[in-house]
C-alpha cells in the first residue's frame, strides 16, 4: 500500500430512510417499531408529554425522570437496580423541551422478564423522600460549582434574551428553587401526564414477533383518563441588537454567546438555512473554525447551530476565547456573516465538503435501527416534516454559492443579534 496516494472519494448513491412500523394500542398508546441489526439486543424508549417547558419549577421535570428509579410500591430502588443488573440491562432518562423519555437497552431474551418492571416504574413510582434529599444535595452541588464557570451565566444570560425574562425555557435552577421541590410535587407533575393517548413508545433492535408482542401485551394494561395538553411556545419580538456583559472578575477566559432568531422548522427555508448554518459554524471545517480557530487563534473551537422550534428558531454560536480577545472574536464573526452573504466567496471545494459532511451524517442515521428509530423519534416529538431527511438529502445534492448566499442574506440579521458575554 503506497500511504502517500489518498484513497479515491466516491459519490453517495441515493439514501433511503427505511419506514418505522405503528400500532396504536386499545388506551390510546401509539408503539412505533423497526426490526434490523445483527445481535440479539433491543432498545426500548418511552416518551412522556411534559418537558422543560412544562415544568412548574426549573429542574423540576429533570428530577421527576431521574426519581422514577428509585422505588415503586412494590419494588425499592436498590430492588430495581438489581433486576435490571442482573437481566443485563441499563436505563437512562431524558427531557426536551416538550417531552420526557426513559429508555431500557436490554437483550432480547431476557426483556420478557423486565418489561412488567418498567410499566410499574412508570405507573407506580412513589417518589420517596430521602431519595430525593439525596439528588437534590447533590445538584445543589453541582450548580455551585456550574456557578464559577462563565458558561453558566452566558448561557443563562443569552437565555434570558432570546425567550424572555418569564419564559419556562428561560429559568435557571438555583439552590433556593430546588430545596423546595418535595416528593408531591413529582408525583403529581408525573402523573398528570401519564395521558396515554399522547404516550409513544420506540422499539428498535433485533425484534422477533414474540418479543413485540410482550410489549403490546405489557403496555396495553395502562389505563389512564387524563387529558395533558401542551401549549404552544410564544417568543419575544425582537427589534434591535441586545447586549449584555457578565463581570467574572477571576475568570482567565470569556464565554461569548450570539443568536440571531429566525423562522421556523415550518418554513420552506429551514433546510437550506440549517445548510448555511453548517457552512458557517457546524463543522470543523466551517469558516469560523478556519478564520478563528486555524488563522486568528482566538479560541480552540467555535461552533455555530440552528436551535428549531415550529415557529422560529435561532442561529447559536458559542465558543470561549482570552478575555484579551473578545472584542476582535466577535468582529470577525460579524466579518464572516458578510463574506457568508457573498456567493463569490464560496470555493467548489468548499461546496463538495459541505454536500459531503451532510451526506455523511445522513448516511450515519442508516447505520442501526437504533440510529433509523432516533430520527423517527425527532420527527415525533419535534414535529419535524415527514419528509425532513429526504429534503436534506436532496439539498446536500443541490448545493450552491447563489443559495446558501441568499440564505446568508435573508436569514442572518445582524440588527437583532443578542449577544451575552461572561468574563474578566
Amino acid at each position: 500500500m503506497n500511504r502517500s496516494i489518498p484513497p479515491k472519494i466516491h459519490n453517495f448513491g441515493t439514501l433511503t430512510l427505511p419506514d418505522v412500523n405503528k400500532t396504536v394500542l386499545p388506551n390510546g398508546i401509539a408503539v412505533h417499531f423497526i426490526s434490523g441489526g445483527d445481535s440479539d439486543v433491543n432498545r426500548l424508549t418511552v416518551t412522556l408529554p411534559g418537558g422543560e417547558a412544562e415544568s412548574p419549577v426549573a429542574g423540576l421535570s429533570n428530577l421527576a425522570m431521574l426519581l422514577l428509579l428509585e422505588g415503586t410500591s412494590k419494588h425499592t430502588g436498590e430492588q430495581i437496580v438489581n433486576i435490571l443488573e442482573y437481566n443485563g440491562a441499563w436505563t437512562n432518562t431524558s427531557v426536551s423541551t416538550h417531552h420526557s423519555s426513559i429508555t431500557l437497552f436490554s437483550l432480547n431474551d431476557r426483556l420478557p422478564s423486565i418489561i412488567d418492571l418498567l410499566v410499574e416504574i412508570l405507573t407506580d413510582s412513589i417518589f420517596p423522600e430521602d431519595a430525593l434529599n439525596m439528588m437534590i444535595k447533590r445538584r445543589i452541588s453541582k450548580i455551585e460549582i456550574d456557578r464559577e464557570k462563565v458558561t453558566y451565566h452566558s448561557n443563562a444570560a443569552i437565555r434570558k434574551m432570546i425567550y424572555g425574562e418569564n419564559h419556562p425555557l428561560a429559568r435557571v435552577e438555583t439552590p433556593e428553587s430546588i430545596i423546595k421541590i418535595t416528593s408531591k410535587d413529582l408525583s403529581d407533575f408525573h402523573y398528570s401526564r401519564l395521558d396515554t393517548k399522547n404516550v409513544n413508545i420506540f422499539l428498535s433492535g433485533k425484534l422477533s414477533n414474540e418479543l413485540i408482542e410482550s410489549v403490546l401485551t405489557a403496555f396495553s394494561k395502562i389505563s389512564s383518563d387524563k387529558n395533558y395538553s401542551i401549549e404552544p411556545l410564544s417568543f419575544p419580538d425582537f427589534a434591535s441588537p441586545q447586549k449584555e456583559i457578565i463581570i467574572r472578575p477571576r475568570s482567565l477566559q470569556s464565554a461569548i454567546n450570539m443568536v440571531m432568531p429566525t423562522i421556523g422548522r415550518d418554513d420552506s427555508d429551514f433546510v437550506p438555512l440549517r445548510a448555511t448554518v453548517t457552512a458557517f459554524g457546524g463543522y470543523f471545517g466551517s469558516r469560523l473554525m478556519a478564520n478563528i480557530r486555524e488563522d486568528k487563534g482566538f479560541t480552540y473551537g467555535i461552533s455555530a447551530s440552528l436551535l428549531g422550534y415550529k415557529n422560529k428558531s435561532f442561529i447559536y454560536i458559542s465558543t470561549q476565547t482570552d478575555c484579551s480577545n473578545v472584542e476582535p472574536l466577535i468582529r470577525e464573526v460579524y466579518t464572516e456573516i458578510e463574506r457568508l452573504k457573498d456567493p463569490g466567496t464560496y470555493t467548489q471545494d468548499e461546496i463538495n465538503r459541505l454536500s459531503q459532511f451532510q451526506l455523511s451524517n445522513l448516511a450515519s442515521v442508516l447505520d442501526s435501527p437504533f440510529s433509523i428509530m432516533d430520527m423517527y423519534q425527532t420527527r415525533i416529538t419535534a414535529g419535524t416534516p415527514s419528509d425532513y431527511f429526504h429534503q436534506q438529502q436532496k439539498l446536500a445534492h443541490n448545493l450552491s454559492p447563489e443559495l446558501l448566499s441568499e440564505m446568508a442574506i435573508s436569514y442572518f440579521d445582524t440588527n437583532i443579534m443578542c449577544t451575552a458575554i461572561a468574563g474578566a
